[in-house]
């Protein structure tokens, strides 16, 4: 169940661009979920191509590889660095 806070309460009426309308209609399509889920998402994550996997599987490569070195010295240190990556993979 969700929490109050996450609940949806507030319609507004968004005029955007036919290309911009069609674009979010495809990929709720392709996505399967409604295009007012994208919508949300794009307005959450306004630079959604800082996500693309692209740059998520080098973020993921180099924080293992931060850890991998960072135990030769500190195991608790290199416990700290990989829980504080793993933060950043949460939207």
């Amino acid at each position: 169940m969700r929490n109050p806070e996450d609940k949806k309460t507030v319609r507004k009426t968004v005029l955007m661009t036919e290309s911009l309308a069609k674009d979010i209609d495809e990929e709720a399509k392709q996505r399967g979920i409604k295009p007012n889920a994208v919508m949300n998402e794009r307005m959450e994550h306004p630079n959604r191509d800082d996500n693309k996997p692209s740059n998520l599987v080098e973020f993921q490569d180099f924080a293992n590889e931060a850890v991998r070195r960072m135990k030769q010295f500190s195991e608790k240190d290199a416990t700290y660095l990989e829980r504080e990556a793993n933060k950043l993979w949460t939207f």
